[in-house]
This record gives structure tokens, C-alpha cells and sequence, in this order.
């Protein structure tokens, strides 16, 4: 990647590990407040380990100062051919949508759950994502990853679900659009359009950009209760 593989600690620490940590983190802020930590309270903790553990880089990557080769509502994306992979770089101060969310709280995700949703996304779909660091910008922070990149064409809708439901996944509709629920890893997931799923030439499919998110208990029982009426509406 031009000259910014990095090589401060963002390179060492594996994803899971940045993940566990940050949640640590919020659990110790959840237990002295007696609340859940939200969308403002995580982004200061993910901004104090970033200090701590040096996760900002000391200038962009070159390929953010060119024309990227794909942009999306979450990412703008750059190809590294030399690598077999891609640069993803989050718009300022975005760090996508959750899957789901609680009544009082802010449908954005977080910087720690953004994070969270890639280290679940290489548990689940045998993923290689890596965390590269944190640019802080003009225009707001911005964190990137590395992704291997997957070469084929987009899975049908009846692709998509059959993929889903025969390994166990649970359908359901949240806000008008399809998710779906692993009750055994407490685990859902959206966006699971074509775009985001990939049919490879040895006709296997390849997830590269869904939401994924670990649910708390209340967002648990509210997903068990919305499969319970998608169940029920399809019969």
C-alpha cells in the first residue's frame, strides 16, 4: 500500500484484541454510571485509546489524496493491486449504522462498534480485515482498514437468503429492510444486498461490507420477538 503499511502500534495489535479492550472500557464506564455507554461516551473512550496505544497515524495514506475508485454510503475505497486488496477509509466522523438500536439512542454506530462489526465479520465469514489506524482530519476522524479484495460477480437475492437460512440464520425485517439473527453467538446483521455479497468462480458467496453487530440482552429479546413475527407473517 504505497508507503503506508504501518508500522506504529495500530500494526500490532490485532483486531479482536483492539475490540476487547475498547468494550473493556466501556463496561468499567457502564458500571460507574449505572447506563449503557453511548454514541458520544464511546467515541471519547475510542479516542483516549487511540492516544494511549498510538492508533493515529502521522499523516494520511497517499491514496487519500487521490480520487477514490469506489465510494459508498459508508466508505470512499481505493484498490491496491499490489496487495490483493483494498483501503477503506470511513467519511468524517461516520462510522456506519447498527443493525439495530434502543429507543434513546442514535442509529450511527460508534467507532468501537464499527470496529466490533469488522472483528465479528472475520470471525464469521473467515474475513482478513485489519485495522491500519485513525486520521484525524479538518473535517472529522476517520479510521481504515485493509480488506482482502474478492473477485466475482453479486449474489442474487435468492442466493443471499438461501446462504443465510441453511447455516441457521434467522430472517427478520428491521425498518423495512431484510436482517438476519444468530440466536447461538447473539449476533445480527443487515445490508445484505447484492452489492455487498459476492459470488465467487468457485460458486461459493463471500460477504464483504455487512453490518454486523453483538446484541445486548434487550436488543436480544427484541430481535427473538421480530423473527417470531417475520415467522409468523411468512406462514
Amino acid at each position: 500500500m504505497s508507503t503506508h503499511e504501518p508500522s506504529h502500534a495500530a500494526a500490532g495489535i490485532p483486531l479482536q484484541a483492539l475490540v476487547a479492550e475498547l468494550r473493556s472500557r466501556c463496561e468499567a464506564v457502564s458500571r460507574l454510571q449505572g447506563s449503557s455507554t453511548y454514541f458520544h461516551e464511546e467515541l471519547g473512550i475510542f479516542r483516549q485509546v487511540a492516544q494511549e496505544q498510538s492508533l493515529f497515524l502521522q499523516s494520511s495514506p497517499d491514496e487519500l489524496s487521490r480520487i477514490p475508485d469506489e465510494e459508498g454510503n459508508e466508505h470512499q475505497v481505493w484498490y491496491l493491486p499490489g496487495s490483493k486488496s483494498v483501503l477503506k477509509a470511513t467519511w468524517p466522523d461516520f462510522f456506519g449504522l447498527l443493525v439495530i438500536h434502543r429507543l434513546n439512542e442514535e442509529h450511527k454506530a460508534s467507532p468501537i462498534a464499527y470496529l466490533e462489526r469488522w472483528s465479528l465479520h472475520n470471525e464469521l465469514f473467515g474475513d482478513d480485515v485489519r485495522f491500519l489506524g485513525a486520521v484525524a482530519t479538518d473535517s472529522g476522524l476517520r479510521l481504515l482498514i485493509q480488506q482482502p479484495a474478492i473477485a466475482g460477480t453479486p449474489a442474487t437475492d435468492e442466493e443471499i437468503q438461501r446462504f443465510f437460512t441453511d447455516s441457521g440464520w434467522q430472517r427478520f425485517i428491521i425498518e423495512g429492510n431484510v436482517a438476519y439473527f444468530d440466536p447461538g453467538r447473539r449476533v445480527a446483521i443487515s445490508d445484505t444486498h447484492r452489492g455487498n455479497i459476492i459470488l465467487m468462480e468457485d460458486g461459493l458467496l463471500a460477504p464483504i461490507d455487512l453490518r454486523v453487530q453483538l446484541l445486548s440482552e434487550a436488543l436480544f429479546d427484541t430481535v427473538v420477538k421480530l423473527c417470531s413475527s417475520s415467522l409468523k407473517t411468512s406462514n
